[in-house]
């Protein structure tokens, strides 16, 4: 990474935490509704569950950035991901039109094939041996998600796209006592939002123009050019 680019990613981080803390304060000086309100929530009774005085201000804007990456970023890139490699691999596409039913099984390969997240980070808490390889205490890993859910010792034919494999145990929401804690809710928007989307625009097309989101963790489009026709009925 460049230092130009370094500094790029510091300042964009000091503006949006200097755009939470205005809307904490705000939040804290008009309450919304902590049934759909989530700072709210995180302002309210059930963060001082957490301790005496509740979360702090750093705890609160670190919150809102967690829920951010976590809750949206890789939900969108799902869907991008689905729909773009649902176009390139038409197939696959006319055979879900065909049997919607295997639409849950279609958002799983997604997840694999085009994980969204592509990287999680570990740190070694002892001396460990994986694969011939010692690997210090204190270690920081860095651990390829994408890589994995190509592993042709778990999955046949690992670079093609199947919509109906089965089965699938891919590492798109990690694993272990690191699991995603929204991979419930992940998985209905993504069968949602792509089963909607299809049945409403069959016969959608991706333009070209179409940009990849440029970073390392994350696996999406910033840019993905589309031509939708309706049908008059709609």
């Amino acid at each position: 990474m460049s230092a130009d680019a370094l500094a790029l990613g510091h300042r964009a981080v000091e503006e949006f935490k200097a755009y939470l803390s205005d809307l904490v304060a705000r939040r804290r000086a008009a309450p919304g509704d902590p049934e759909t309100d989530v700072l709210t929530r995180l302002i309210g009774n059930e963060a001082r569950s957490i301790g005496e005085e509740g979360l702090s201000e750093i705890e609160l804007i670190q919150n809102c950035i967690f829920i951010l990456n976590a809750g949206h970023e890789p939900t969108t890139n799902l869907l991008g991901n689905g729909l773009a490699l649902l176009h390139d691999h038409p197939d696959q596409r006319a055979r879900l039109l065909a049997q919607p039913d295997l639409i849950k099984l279609a958002v799983e390969e997604v997840l694999r094939y085009r994980s969204p997240n592509q990287l999680g980070n570990r740190e070694t808490t002892e001396r460990v041996e994986i694969g011939g390889v010692t690997i210090p205490k204190g270690s920081n890993l860095h651990l390829m998600i994408g890589a994995a859910n190509r592993d042709p010792e778990v999955f046949a034919e690992p670079a093609t796209f199947d919509i109906s494999r089965k089965p699938n145990r891919h590492l798109g929401f990690a694993g272990g006592p690191h699991v995603c804690v929204g991979l419930t809710l992940a998985r209905l928007e993504g069968k949602i939002a792509l089963e909607r989307f299809l049945a409403r625009f069959p016969s959608y097309q991706i333009l070209p123009g179409r940009s990849g989101g440029g970073r390392i963790r994350f696996r999406g489009y910033s840019s993905l050019p589309a031509s939708l026709r309706v049908s008059l009925q709609d």
